[in-house]
């Protein structure tokens, strides 16, 4: 289908040792990275950064971000995260992000987490946004940090899950550890994943960028591409 790129440099008044306005030469290098038949535009701005980012995504009907990342740095790091991070947190539309370096040959394996007290039908309808992307083989993942939780009865309601899904080729794994996010990470790793793909909280609530993320800790750290969908509060209390 046709595709629209737009890429957006901020010049970001609040950030130490923000640097001037990229260069025609250095936007044009960009530019060639695409194919040919890819309408590409130039988008400058200044501004706080993630204000920057959600008027252009209002403004040009953005379907999705895709953010480079290395993580939380510094002092910066420890109280306002990556650029990808507060994005992820406040992003109405879906973020890849794509850590420095990452050894990418495809997306064969994509580890799927997936909460099973919250609605699948929702997380089906975001990842249908996405056509094309999904054609590997899907590891859905449930986390559990309680030893006390039943592995069985999470493992059946993984079944269910799975089902309402409607993917093709995926397995299904419960996992203990006493942090989301480090089950989530240590998990990819074993399996040799190449994408993590999971549904996020968000709130364009200025507050929330200080309350813990599942989503934006996975972000700062994992050493392979996250895609986040923007999922609503909304939480199923029943079986399936």
């Amino acid at each position: 289908m046709p595709v629209e790129v737009f890429i957006l440099t901020v010049e970001d008044p609040m950030q130490a040792g923000a640097r001037e306005m990229m260069d025609e030469r250095l936007l044009a290098e960009w530019v060639k990275v695409f194919s040919p038949d890819i309408n590409v535009r130039n988008l400058q701005a200044k501004g706080r950064f993630v204000n920057v980012v959600l008027e252009a995504l209002a403004i040009h009907g953005i379907d999705l971000v895709i953010a480079g990342t290395r993580g939380a740095r510094g002092w910066e790091g420890v109280f306002l995260g990556s650029h990808a991070e507060r994005i992820v947190r406040v992003s109405p539309v879906p973020v890849l992000a794509i850590p420095q370096r990452p050894h990418l040959t495809g997306l064969r394996d994509i580890v799927l987490p997936i909460d099973i007290d919250r609605d699948p039908v929702e997380l089906r309808a975001c990842m249908r946004k996405i056509p094309g992307l999904f054609n590997g083989r899907y590891h859905l993942l449930h986390v559990q940090t309680s030893p006390a939780g039943s592995e069985r009865a999470a493992m059946k309601l993984l079944g269910e899950y799975s089902r309402h899904l409607r993917l093709g080729h995926c397995t299904s794994s419960v996992i203990f550890n006493e942090s989301v996010a480090g089950g989530i990470l240590r998990y990819a790793t074993q399996a040799g994943a190449d994408l993590i793909a999971l549904g996020t909280s968000g709130s364009p609530d200025p507050a929330h960028m200080f309350r813990p993320s599942v989503a934006a800790d996975i972000v700062n750290h994992a050493k392979i591409p996250v895609l986040t969908f923007q999922l609503s509060h909304r939480q199923v209390s029943v079986s399936f």
